[in-house]
């Protein structure tokens, strides 16, 4: 549950960011962003879009070329870190259940949004997203 606007103060943290921490490839980078992710705070927190969990995911996966599961297990732990709050994060924890059953993460973050404005129909030229998703397909 979020609780933006109760915190006295946000922190935007960006993708580049969060990946750095995480793949340590830039010992200097690594080591300014561990100070700021390490000195956030329940109190203080950082704040995370939906757009960068896309971007963190489609980075470690595509880029760094890891494991689809070693993604998502770090999507998860965003997820249920303390010191963060999310503009989406109901929307992101359904998306990572839809990710973790072989959805795109991208896919159903769409996904879930469509499912919380009551979206009827969703439609895609993507066979997968068709597939996984339930969207229809068009010709």
């Amino acid at each position: 549950m979020s609780r933006i606007g109760l915190a006295a103060s946000l922190t935007g943290i960006d993708t580049n960011v969060i990946v750095r921490y995480m793949v340590r490839d830039d010992e200097a980078q690594h080591a300014a962003a561990a100070g700021l992710l390490e000195s956030l705070s329940e109190e203080n927190p950082g704040f995370v879009t939906s757009v960068t969990l896309a971007e963190v995911y489609w980075l470690l996966r595509r880029r760094y070329r890891l494991p689809v599961t070693d993604c998502l297990d770090a999507i998860r732990k965003l997820l249920e870190a303390d010191v963060l709050e999310f503009d989406d994060d109901e929307g992101a924890v359904r998306a990572l259940e839809l990710a973790e059953n072989g959805a795109d993460f991208a896919d159903a973050l769409i996904h879930s949004a469509f499912e919380q404005f009551g979206v009827i129909t969703s439609v895609t030229f993507d066979k997968t997203a068709s597939r996984r998703l339930g969207w229809k397909l068009l010709p």
